[in-house]
């Protein structure tokens, strides 16, 4: 299991989005990936130049492919006129991370290993922060 950020060039992203989607698609099916999952995160503000672009629209894609497709992909990646930048990373994980459902009101939660952590508020570590300052002074 793979999953693939894509920057995609947001000029064309705004005119063109399902054209540059299919694209990307049909990169993925003609080296012999099989597509999980895509998720659309929306346009954003690049934090330095990339290829004179200083927004672009970013774009999740989750899928299943053999590992000596993966050079292939990459070159066929950046030479495209849609894409900006992408990166492709492999990734077991995405099944155990999607089984996990939050809670409305209780505390975020991390997956360490099998285990679900819960993770403190950042106002109650920053209080037991200031408290022990303020009991170490006395």
């Amino acid at each position: 299991m793979y999953e693939a950020l894509f920057i995609i060039d947001n000029a064309r992203a705004n005119t063109e989005w399902d054209a540059a989607i299919k694209h990307i698609q049909d990169i993925l099916h003609k080296n012999g990936a099989e597509i999980l999952k895509t998720e659309k995160w929306g346009e954003k503000k690049l934090a330095y130049k990339v290829k004179g672009h200083k927004r672009g629209t970013y774009l999740l894609v989750h899928f299943n492919a053999k590992s000596t497709a993966i050079p292939t992909l990459r070159r066929d990646f950046q030479l495209s006129d849609y894409i900006v930048r992408s990166l492709i990373v492999k990734d077991d994980k995405i099944e155990e991370l999607s089984q996990i459902v939050p809670v409305e009101g209780a505390a975020p939660a991390v997956v360490v290993g099998k285990e679900v952590v819960e993770v403190p508020e950042i106002s109650l570590l920053t209080e037991e922060v200031v408290s022990a300052k303020v009991t170490d002074n006395v």
